[in-house]
């Protein structure tokens, strides 16, 4: 087990880039998911650096993509990387809890919930609150391209997680927390930050 003790946020969020560079050149770190080498991070208890929010889309696993063993991330993963109650109480759980500083809400290109969001009509009785929180994004800024959308969601996502948890404002406002909006490239396997 990689015992990874970070002075800040920032340094958190270096290290998973530099992961993500090692997994597109083909060079990871964490080579070996069985058991006895994992055995140790297990029994420890978890001691996560960073909280990722991101699509459950099989395509975009966190852990993989950032190259880091059993413990290192705290992930929550739902469609389109949506938000509801459960999903925010995770996040809280992470911050208030775990005491992690890092928190990153990473979307993803050829995203199946935005590319439904552009077609399905405005009152939908199927996945009605995925797309409800998606088609508002495409309706307020007139958008048309599903991959823009994606993007455009991760200021959403992180605007209802400062409104709907006092916790996560509270931390963010006065405790360090740093949320980070991340954009996962399929085609080349690349993970941008989006300012």
């Amino acid at each position: 087990m990689r015992k990874l003790n970070f002075n800040t946020p920032e340094e958190a969020l270096e290290f998973l880039l530099e992961g993500n560079r090692k997994f597109i050149e083909g060079k990871p770190e964490i080579k070996n998911y069985c058991f006895d080498s994992m055995k140790e991070s297990l029994e420890e208890g978890q001691k996560p650096y960073a909280t990722v929010l991101s699509c459950s889309d099989s395509r975009v696993c966190p852990e993989i993509l950032f190259d880091t063993g059993l413990g290192e991330l705290f992930c929550v993963r739902t469609a389109g990387n949506t938000i509801g109650p459960n999903v925010l109480e995770s996040i809280e759980y992470a911050v208030k809890k775990l005491k992690i500083k890092l928190l990153i809400i990473l979307g993803h290109q050829d995203c199946g919930v935005m590319k439904y969001a552009m077609s399905a009509p405005l009152y939908n009785d199927c996945f009605e609150n995925l797309i409800y929180q998606v088609q508002s994004v495409k309706h307020e800024k007139g958008l048309d391209d599903y991959d823009v959308i994606a993007k455009e969601y991760l200021e959403v996502c992180k605007h209802r997680l400062l409104v709907k948890s006092s916790i996560i404002q509270n931390a963010y406002e006065n405790e360090g927390l740093k949320i980070v909006k991340a954009y996962f490239d399929i085609n080349s396997g690349l993970i941008n930050v989006i300012d």
